[in-house]
């Protein structure tokens, strides 16, 4: 069970990443408004958050067999039998709302940073 724990881990990891740099691209080319820059941030970080949501909610034992976390691995490495595959799904899923949670508290920081920002009158630098 390891190993696809690992893997998981691993794909939803970069996951997050990508998303993250995606954040990050935007936040800075709306950095003339630091206020709508955290806004965006927050966004995008909800949306991650819920996406990442939905994708628990439908998780099935079909599409955990073509998941990539699933195919990354080698026929011998995968869980056998219908309770390592149940046991698989529990792990991922478990693992997906774990990132959701996470992404959501990220998206309430920098809404709270927004808040901040616009309460306290910031202007941007230039």
């Amino acid at each position: 069970m390891i190993p696809f724990r690992r893997i998981a881990f691993y794909t939803v990891a970069r996951d997050a990443s990508f998303v993250t740099l995606a954040a990050a691209t935007l936040m800075v080319a709306f950095s003339f408004a630091p206020p709508l820059a955290f806004k965006i941030g927050a966004t995008v970080a909800l949306m991650f958050s819920i996406g990442l949501l939905i994708r628990s909610y439908f998780l099935i034992e079909e599409r955990l067999l073509r998941s990539e976390a699933w195919r990354a691995l080698r026929p011998e490495e995968r869980p056998a039998g219908q309770h390592g595959r149940a046991l698989a799904r529990a792990q991922l899923e478990e693992l997906l709302l774990r990132v959701a949670k996470a992404a959501s508290g990220i998206a309430g920081i920098l809404y709270g940073s927004a808040l901040v920002l616009t309460a306290s009158g910031a202007q941007s630098g230039l």
